[in-house]
């Protein structure tokens, strides 16, 4: 077997709404429709899709469980996109930490909690700048 990439990333929220478009207005995703039983999906510019969704519905309660630790998004500029984030009240506390191989990271929280953090590595990792 071999997996070919991400189909999409489900986020159990208290208000998919309200998160939906926190998603859409702080961190750049595009809406792309809002689902049947009260899901949204949305994607970042290179097409991962997100969809946030209402918890414990579908699969025999399985969606109720907890399972990743974050996200980690990869902004066009590392920087300015911290900026951004801390001009808005986003992590406004949280350090920016770089490695001496030119990694740096920034953890944040969405407004449910959930950990989103952003990424730039040193060599770009090919696709992005």
């Amino acid at each position: 077997m071999r997996i070919l990439g991400f189909d999409h990333i489900g986020i159990a929220a208290k208000d998919p709404k309200a998160l939906t478009d926190w998603y859409v207005k702080y961190l750049g995703f595009t809406f792309l429709e809002a689902g049947p039983s009260g899901n949204f999906f949305i994607e970042t510019p290179d097409k991962v899709m997100l969809e946030i969704m209402v918890p414990g519905k579908g699969e025999e309660g399985v969606l109720e469980k907890t399972g990743w630790k974050h996200i980690a998004l990869v902004p066009e500029d590392f920087e300015e996109a911290v900026a951004f984030l801390k001009a808005a009240g986003i992590g406004e506390n949280a350090p920016v930490n770089r490695r001496e191989d030119g990694y740096c990271t920034f953890f944040f929280t969405d407004p449910e909690g959930n950990v989103v953090h952003l990424a730039k590595w040193a060599d770009d990792r090919g696709m992005f700048r």
